[in-house]
């Protein structure tokens, strides 16, 4: 894999914050489902999915930047031994340096640099010189510690009402694999979403990693959302709004009957109890609809000389001065 830092286009002292932006933003517009058929763009969402996982694990992010692990996550071999710690020729291995002492040295790499006096030959009764009788022809369970897998991150588009009310959508993970993931009702923009055990697999028997599903929430041209209530602007016409009616106004549920009282302004708001979303001890909140009263679209000459004369008979003022 290219370098993590130039697939994200972010400079090496890039905060986690811009690496986040950054991989959001290339992630949207190279996701395969945008591209269908397209097999480049599918390569470049795997680097970028690649190079997120290593940048926004901090201690892989520093094992990077100190040489320890390539781009792709694997150990790096140095010239002069490991971890750049030469070694000069006794025994074909270094100056004082046993078989034993490079394995040792070679366990402690695969770790991440740490437990360094760790022996991983310890289990064979005084080190590497004398086998004992669980040796069955490997170097014993110290030499590949188990890991468990890599937690892989990736995001899901959902309208607002798929949000609001929960729904069953496909998800594509960084490893290839396809998903139909439940979302609960009432997730918000940003937040994630773990599937236990669907990460990357672990090493030597341990447990796969988790993958983290981080939502992102269309914005709606009707609905907006204050905790767990819906708001919504609804247009009413000016009969509608003199006389009062009963009109239809849309909810996360679908459409319901709503009764305009008479003489409504623009702003009057009307209270549709539990047609909000869903919390998670199972209360919902409500939807707030707020009219809007709109003149018709074209002029109408009759309607303006209507208004006219009954404004010139009974003038009011609408801002008038408070004191």
């Amino acid at each position: 894999m290219r370098d993590p830092y130039a697939v994200l286009g972010l400079s090496k002292n890039a905060s986690q914050d811009e690496i986040k932006s950054a991989y959001r933003k290339l992630a949207r517009q190279n996701h395969p489902d945008l591209h269908q058929g397209d097999s480049k763009a599918e390569e470049r969402f795997k680097g970028i999915q690649a190079a997120y996982q290593l940048l926004s694990d901090e201690d892989k992010r520093a094992q990077f930047d100190r040489g320890q692990i390539d781009a792709d996550g694997n150990p790096t071999f140095r010239s002069g031994g490991f971890r750049g710690q030469r070694r000069s020729s006794t025994s074909g291995f270094g100056d004082g340096a046993s078989f034993h002492d490079i394995f040792k040295d070679f366990a402690n790499q695969a770790r991440g640099g740490g437990q360094k006096d760790d022996d991983p030959f310890s289990g064979f009764g005084g080190g590497f010189g004398g086998f004992n009788s669980n040796f069955s022809g490997g170097f014993g369970d110290e030499t590949h510690p188990q890991q468990k897998g890599a937690t892989v991150n990736c995001w899901l588009e959902l309208d607002f009402s798929e949000a609001a009310r929960g729904c069953k959508k496909e998800v594509r993970l960084p490893t290839g694999k396809k998903l139909n993931v439940n979302v609960p009702p009432g997730f918000e923009d940003g937040q994630s979403l773990r599937l236990k055990g669907q990460g990357m697999p672990g090493l030597n028997g341990a447990p796969s990693g988790d993958a983290m599903v981080e939502i992102h929430i269309k914005p709606d041209p009707m609905f907006s959302r204050k905790g767990n209530d819906v708001h919504l602007d609804l247009p009413v016409t000016v009969p509608e709004a003199i006389m009062g009616a009963k009109i239809e106004a849309p909810t996360i549920d679908g459409p319901v009957n709503v009764k305009v009282p008479e003489h409504a302004n623009s702003g009057t708001t009307l209270r549709l109890r539990g047609k909000g979303i869903k919390s998670k001890d199972g209360k919902r909140g409500d939807q707030y609809v707020k009219l809007r009263v709109m003149l018709p679209e074209k002029s109408d000459k009759e309607f303006a000389e209507f208004v006219k004369q009954w404004a010139e008979r009974k003038p009011y003022s609408v801002r008038a001065k408070k004191s």
